[in-house]
């Protein structure tokens, strides 16, 4: 498997993390679902990318491709903790 394709859907979740928060910034409540729908995002940019460009993922079936993305999606969220524990640490108790 190429080494690219699980950044690529890493970066690309934690954008849409990012834009979901933004977008339901009054609804904190909604926040506990962002590491469901990232992991599910991801998922469907697995799928999409085994059959947009099956050389990036280079997986051998559908379900495989939709296993990488989902892990890559749940990254997305432990990077978005990685980057608010190590910057934001002291902004949280305030």
């Amino acid at each position: 498997m190429e080494l690219t394709s699980m950044p690529i859907i890493v970066i690309i979740c934690y954008l849409i993390a990012e834009m979901y928060k933004i977008l339901f910034k009054n609804k904190e409540y909604l926040f506990r679902f962002i590491p469901i729908f990232v992991s599910f995002v991801g998922g469907i940019l697995g799928v999409a990318m085994f059959f947009l460009n099956p050389e990036i993922i280079n997986v051998s079936n559908v379900w495989l491709a939709f296993i990488v993305g989902v892990i890559s999606g749940a990254s997305a969220t432990g990077t978005n903790q990685i980057i608010k524990q190590i910057f934001f640490k002291g902004e949280q108790n305030k």
